[in-house]
Parts: structure tokens; C-alpha cells; sequence
């Protein structure tokens, strides 16, 4: 007769599991940063881990797999912050400083999955539009939609905001991951100051072309 399993034993089992993946998992973002992705083999990651050789196949396809787990890992979690604080932001100034604030904090206290992202970066890129980091650009535009359509945003054209913010955000993070005391409230208000003043500026413009423009006309006539 086959022993009873009881809760106990199950949920035992289950710890261990999830301990084995996540083992596997900072195994990973280790070897990922020292020797890049391409050097890495299934047997460098295990080897750290003390798991016998074949356990990582119970939980992973392949080093490919494994890399996108970490991506989701961290970056929906991040997705969601930045989400929720744009949306939740009632001026221009919250609608960027705690998206940016969220953003380097979480990089802060990371440091080590970010210096993986940047060490491996041509790799990462072939999950850009597939994966979380493209849908992260993409919740990103349809903010910024949003925002316009709430009046926060004056109307422009969100492609390019979306690619000046994003890729603002990605430069002042790898400067935080490879340059040691860079805070994120420091860095939060200087990319907020500045991008405040751009969009004040734009504003100016706009307003100063249609009072130049003056009054347009068809056929001769003033409209």
C-alpha cells in the first residue's frame, strides 16, 4: 500500500520546489553577469546551485527560458508600479516624477538583475517585442494617450514622448547600476525638472506658432 501524503509532506514539497527555482534562478543572473549570456552553460548555472545536473530541466527548457523567467520576474512587478503611479497622478509634474521615482528605487534595490539586464543587453533586445520590456513601452504610450486625453499632457505625438521618457529612463538606470551613490530621489527630480521645463517650452511654441499663424483664409476670405 503506497505511503499517505499528507499536507505536510505537500506542502513540504512544494517549498522545496519553489527554493530549487529560485535557486536556479539567482544561479542565473550570477553567471549572467560575469560571463554574459552567450558563455553560459546549463552546467555553469547548476554548478552553483549544488542541484544535481539534471534538476534543472524539471523547471526550465532551456538557458532561453530561464533568461525570459528573470526578465518577467522583475520587470512585470515593475510594469505594474509604474502603471499604477502614472495613472493615479492628477498633474504633469506626479505623472512624471513617481513613475521615474517607482522606476530608479526599483533599480536601487536590485542593482544586481539591472547590472545583468546592461551586461547583456544585444541579448535582451531579441526579447524586446515579445516580451514584458516591450510591454512595458507599450503600457507606457497608452499612459501617455491617457494622460493627453485627461488634460495632464498637452496633445503631441506619443510615439516620440514615449521613446524621449523610455529612453531617458533606461540611460539614468544604467547609470545608477554602474555609478555607486546615484539616488533615485535625486535622479527622480532631475529627469522631472527637466523634462517639465521641455514640455512648458513646447507649450510656449505651440502657442506662439498659432498666434503667428493668425487667421487663415479661403478663397481671400478670413475664416
Amino acid at each position: 500500500m503506497p505511503p499517505v501524503r499528507t499536507k505536510r509532506t505537500t506542502g513540504k514539497r512544494e517549498q522545496n520546489k519553489l527554493a530549487n527555482r529560485a535557486a536556479i534562478l539567482e544561479a542565473a543572473q550570477s553567471t549572467f553577469v560575469k560571463m554574459g549570456y552567450d558563455a553560459v552553460t546549463v552546467r555553469d548555472i547548476i554548478r552553483l546551485t549544488g542541484l544535481a545536473s539534471g534538476t534543472f530541466y524539471n523547471y526550465f527548457e532551456d538557458k532561453a527560458e530561464l533568461l525570459h523567467a528573470l526578465i518577467e520576474q522583475h520587470m512585470g512587478t515593475m510594469a505594474t508600479r509604474l502603471t499604477t503611479a502614472r495613472r493615479s497622478a492628477t498633474s504633469i509634474e506626479q505623472f512624471i516624477h513617481s513613475a521615474y521615482l517607482a522606476f530608479f528605487q526599483e533599480i536601487a534595490d536590485n542593482p544586481d538583475f539591472y547590472a545583468m539586464l546592461f551586461r547583456n543587453e544585444p541579448v535582451i533586445r531579441t526579447f524586446y517585442s515579445g516580451s514584458v520590456i516591450g510591454n512595458t513601452m507599450t503600457m507606457l504610450k497608452q499612459d501617455l494617450s491617457l494622460a493627453i486625453s485627461r488634460g495632464l499632457l498637452p496633445e503631441m505625438d506619443t510615439d516620440y514622448l514615449t521613446a524621449i521618457l523610455g529612453g531617458a529612463g533606461y540611460e539614468m538606470a544604467r547609470m545608477i547600476v554602474e555609478r555607486k551613490g546615484k539616488k533615485p530621489e535625486e535622479a527622480a527630480a532631475f529627469v522631472t525638472q527637466f523634462f517639465i521645463k521641455g514640455l512648458q517650452e513646447f507649450q510656449r511654441s505651440d502657442e506662439t506658432r498659432l498666434i503667428r499663424r493668425g487667421p487663415l483664409k479661403l478663397d481671400g476670405a478670413a475664416r
